[in-house]
């Protein structure tokens, strides 16, 4: 007996990627920038010798606002929550290569304790507050899944095993003149610096100008807003305070008849003073015509402060990209003006998705995907790339977009995988239906046709299912109608149907006495014009009776087949021909 001959070990290994053989990944050289940008912080010249140099924006500042901040925090939030609110999942046209990146972030989140949609969400909240978030690599051959690699220049790297994130706020670094990152440092005060190569630093940003280090925060064009906002606020604390409680000014004596004296020699108005001193505070007053009492206070003299604080306040809401209708305060709005204003937050998120997704692919998939053990010559074809899609946010905007794709399939301008891609779905495993006999496997043998559709189209048939004739009579109605139209065609006759309702069965008994009506009409038409004799009236009344059996059978075929095909679907008794037969005789019996 000749010795099964195994597949190899290299071989099997490029079926899944993982590692098992030790390659030079075959990476295009990097091009330098020529164009200088700025160093040692904006507005600083730079000198010869490389230096430290922290981020243009005080990211530490935004911390502290956004813990005593509420409309800073409730934003920041919203974006967050949105931003993950229908998850994201890895897509691609080649399903080993997904599964491969899918296994070894799982391989990942054993290694480091972090498990990925964590790592994602502390990455979003980062970019977030900061439109900047920085991963950390760590690389160890032996808690990996990938193999080593050789970059350009000949420097040989570990396999990464994880990705810590790094608080954006602690980190700085070394530039030369041209923008290139010589180091990442991460400094703590009171603690030692701990430096990072840039291989092994990932930096996500949103925002990033030219000639800057870092991208520029959302909160930058708002921190005077929010000062200005917290004046008013309070400056309005204080008026309250001075006002909450009203000064009465109590006024004795008129121009006529002003204060005098008393009989012990007290004065008038040191008289009324002693008695409002005593009196309980939930007393009232009763005065005469001389006296008189005014409450003093701002008479709408003051400056009204609402549109101050309203338009502060807008101004912040809108510059952190969210609106009133965000922030919960749409009480006023209609549902589409809502809609309409909420627009704007959803743009930009599916904007952010976008450019997170494309610089995830770049900075991290791309990297696996070279340690790996498939082939580098292909890697930037697009049928080969892996991609971090997130779902769409927007649920009416998400089905019109699958229906839309839907559209384009059944109008042949679009291929299946193209349409689920489309849809943010990656194609569906196995293979589809080859021949009118054969079936679909995996994905495809799950879908509705798979299950239900192709096993109702020949139980549908006319002779015995599963046979040559069955086989013919799908391919032929397959072609002419579609299932639905098959479907309906057999309710209708079963059960008619029009404006005033549904039926419970066919008017088979008038059908037939219509069809005695006009051939006795036919009859006594001869008749009447001198013409009719016993032989003629006997073939029109055979003719009927024909005719009768013809409807008869038509209408308890459709009858029959309908239960058949309720009772005998999964485990037939008879063939439906057979059924027919046996309807045949008896009507001949009968007639």
């Amino acid at each position: 007996m000749a010795k099964k001959k195994t597949p190899s070990k290299q071989q099997s290994n490029k079926a899944t990627g993982f590692k098992g053989i030790e390659k030079k990944a075959i990476v295009p050289v990097a091009v330098p920038s020529p164009v200088q940008q700025y160093t040692e912080n904006m507005g600083r010249s730079r000198v010869p010798k490389l230096q430290w140099e922290v981020p243009e924006w005080d990211l530490a500042e935004n911390n502290r606002i956004l813990d005593v901040e509420s409309l800073v925090r409730r934003s920041f939030k919203n974006k967050k929550n949105l931003f993950l609110k229908e998850g994201y999942s890895f897509v691609g046209f080649d399903p080993s290569r997904v599964e491969y990146i899918r296994t070894r972030f799982k391989q990942m989140e054993f290694a480091t304790g972090i498990p990925f949609p964590m790592l994602i969400s502390q990455t979003v909240a980062s970019l977030t507050r900061h439109n900047n978030a920085f991963w950390v690599k760590v690389r160890d051959e032996k808690a990996s899944g990938g193999t080593k690699r050789t970059l350009s220049g000949g420097k040989t790297l570990d396999p990464v095993a994880g990705y810590f994130p790094l608080a954006a706020e602690t980190v700085r670094f070394k530039r030369d003149s041209y923008g290139k990152v010589k180091k990442y440092q991460q400094y703590i005060a009171g603690k030692e610096p701990k430096s990072f190569s840039p291989e092994d630093v990932v930096h996500f940003h949103f925002e990033k100008r030219e000639g800057f280090s870092i991208g520029t925060p959302d909160l930058v064009a708002v921190k005077d807003d929010i000062r200005a906002l917290r004046r008013i606020e309070e400056n309005i604390e204080l008026l309250i305070y001075n006002h909450l409680f009203p000064l009465f000014h109590y006024t004795v004596g008129t121009e006529d008849r002003p204060a005098g004296n008393m009989p012990d020699g007290r004065s008038e108005v040191e008289v009324v003073q002693a008695h409002i001193a005593a009196m309980p505070s939930d007393s009232c007053w009763v005065t005469p015509e001389r006296h008189s009492i005014k409450v003093l206070g701002a008479e709408g003299q003051a400056l009204g402060v609402e549109y101050a604080l309203t338009h502060f306040k807008n101004r912040v809401i809108v510059g952190l990209g969210n609106s009133t209708v965000d922030m919960g305060e749409g009480s006023s709005a209609s549902r589409s003006t809502a809609q309409t204003m909420s627009r704007i937050l959803l743009d930009d998120i599916k904007a952010s998705q976008k450019e997170f997704g494309a610089q995830v692919y770049t900075h991290v998939i791309q990297e696996l995907l070279l340690e790996s053990t498939f082939s580098d010559n292909n890697l930037y074809e697009d049928k080969n790339r892996v991609l971090l899609k997130f779902n769409e946010i927007d649920i009416e905007s998400r089905q019109a977009k699958n229906n839309h794709a839907v559209d384009l399939f059944t109008k042949n301008a679009l291929t299946h995988p193209e349409m689920r891609e489309m849809m943010g779905r990656e194609p569906l495993k196995g293979e589809a239906w080859q021949t009118k006999g054969s079936g679909g496997t995996e994905d495809w043998a799950q879908t509705s046709n798979g299950l239900i559709e192709r096993d109702k189209i020949v139980l549908q048939s006319l002779d015995e299912p599963g046979t040559e004739p069955a086989k013919k009579e799908v391919a032929s109605r397959t072609k002419k109608n579609n299932e639905s139209s098959q479907n309906k065609a057999v309710s209708n006759k079963n059960q008619p149907k029009n404006q005033h309702g549904t039926r419970a069965s066919a008017k088979v008994n008038k059908d037939v006495e219509q069809v005695l009506r006009s051939y006795f009409s036919l009859m006594a038409a001869n008749v009447k014009n001198g013409i009719a004799d016993k032989e003629k009236s006997l073939k029109i009344f055979d003719s009927s009776m024909k005719d009768i059996k013809n409807r008869m059978l038509r209408d308890l075929r459709f009858s029959f087949k309908s239960s058949y095909m309720e009772t005998c679907r999964d485990y037939p008794v008879f063939s439906f021909s057979e059924i027919e037969k046996h309807v045949e005789r008896r009507l001949d019996w009968f007639i």
